[in-house]
């Protein structure tokens, strides 16, 4: 799938806010990993790769928010 590129004027607190929720939305992929061990759900290989995927994405908008302090 080609990249999407995203055009957004946050404020600090929604970018708190989306930095949040990816830290949530990623949490929720290790617990699924974590559970796929025991035996629950799809393969952990799988969860493992997206919570790698959440984390690109939440490394990506917290170095944009830096850099686009005022």
């Amino acid at each position: 799938m080609p990249n999407q590129i995203l055009h957004l004027s946050l404020t600090k607190d929604q970018l708190a806010d989306l930095v949040n929720a990816l830290e949530d939305y990623r949490d929720d992929f290790r617990t699924k990993a974590a559970d796929a061990t025991r035996g629950f759900g799809l393969d952990k290989a799988y969860w493992d790769s997206r919570v790698a995927e959440v984390q690109l994405v939440l490394e990506l908008v917290s170095v944009s928010g830096r850099l686009n302090r005022h």
